[in-house]
């Protein structure tokens, strides 16, 4: 018998766990044989082409699934084993693909669900046969939000264990965006995502990340998201950031459309009388897409920024980023010469 395994089953991931991370007998024993059990499941199972072009040494180390309308991603690192699986028919959020979504088994159908939970029931089965297995599943569907932070704060290790609960030890992981210090349990008020203001209870949680419970549900906030006193106008909706998003998405249409008339609203709308530039990212040779989120490759789906905000993003990291200007013309800020 080997050694034993831990399983950590959470949403539509899988993590076969183990103790020792310098088990030579891991991937003979573990990660190979669970590939070809799932291709004798009918999974067709390959390489992950974009990591084998960039990361070739991780190669090994990562392979990608497909059966019906089920995609996987299968890793091995260090002492654990993950699979992770996802619906190519699930409802799509996340704009780097449905991989990326939150709650995946819920966006799935009622069959891929079923299919998903028979390969958890089969993994199991087989491990079992293998070594003393320990099965845990996280999540909170069916629990209040205080059960779910209660329930979190029992199985981290980064409990105190006095307490019960995680302590914030550093002043700067519990300041809150009006400046002030942030206490279990006090009263704060947190912008939904829509930028709603909602009043609510304060928990910590890791780092500088907190819980907060408010109007029935459970937000996962930075501290420098949470206000400690009442924001000076509750009317007012913090989405500045969502909304530049929306307006440029709207542009890029409007373009692609060649509706120019309705796109040098938009402009208008956005950028004033300003003119527009790029940022031109040297190491992923593309382009950044609107609010510094993702790249694109061809400028129709390049974000747009002031030079101010430009010439900022490119300071920082010089060495890696060039403007654009409106006529084409590479500006670049740590003295090399831009194309």
């Amino acid at each position: 018998m080997r050694q034993p395994i831990n399983i950590i089953i959470h949403d539509s991931h899988i993590g076969i766990w183990q103790d020792d991370p310098a088990d030579s007998t891991f991937r003979a024993e573990i990660y190979g044989p669970l590939i070809r059990q799932m291709r004798e499941r009918g999974w067709a199972i390959g390489r992950n082409d974009q990591v084998h072009r960039h990361y070739r040494c991780l190669s090994p180390d990562r392979r990608v699934g497909a059966r019906g309308t089920l995609l996987c991603d299968i890793e091995i690192s260090g002492r654990v084993v993950k699979v992770d699986f996802w619906s190519t028919t699930a409802k799509q959020e996340n704009r780097n693909g449905r991989r990326y979504d939150f709650d995946k088994m819920a966006r799935m159908s009622k069959l891929d669900r079923l299919r998903v939970e028979l390969e958890f029931r089969r993994i199991v089965a087989w491990l079992e046969s293998l070594a003393p297995v320990e099965v845990k599943r996280r999540g909170g569907e069916n629990l209040s939000p205080m059960e779910r932070i209660q329930k979190g704060y029992a199985d981290s290790w980064h409990s105190d264990k006095e307490l019960g609960r995680p302590v914030c030890k550093y002043d700067y992981n519990r300041k809150s965006a009006d400046g002030h210090l942030l206490e279990q349990g006090q009263t704060v008020w947190i912008p939904d995502s829509k930028g709603r203001m909602l009043r609510g209870q304060a928990f910590c949680n890791l780092n500088s990340m907190w819980w907060v419970i408010a109007g029935g549900a459970l937000f996962n906030k930075g501290c420098s998201d949470i206000f400690a006193n009442v924001p000076c106008d509750l009317r007012t909706k913090r989405n500045a950031r969502a909304r530049r998003s929306r307006l440029e998405k709207e542009l890029q249409t409007a373009v692609q459309r060649m509706d120019y008339r309705r796109a040098e609203t938009l402009k208008t709308i956005i950028f004033g009388t300003e003119q527009t530039f790029m940022i031109w990212a040297r190491d992923k040779r593309a382009y950044y897409r609107s609010q510094y989120a993702g790249y694109s490759t061809d400028t129709a789906g390049a974000g747009r920024y002031t030079k101010a905000e430009a010439e900022a993003e490119c300071r920082r990291v010089p060495h890696e980023l060039e403007m654009v200007c409106p006529d084409g013309r590479h500006v670049s800020f740590d003295g090399r010469a831009a194309a």
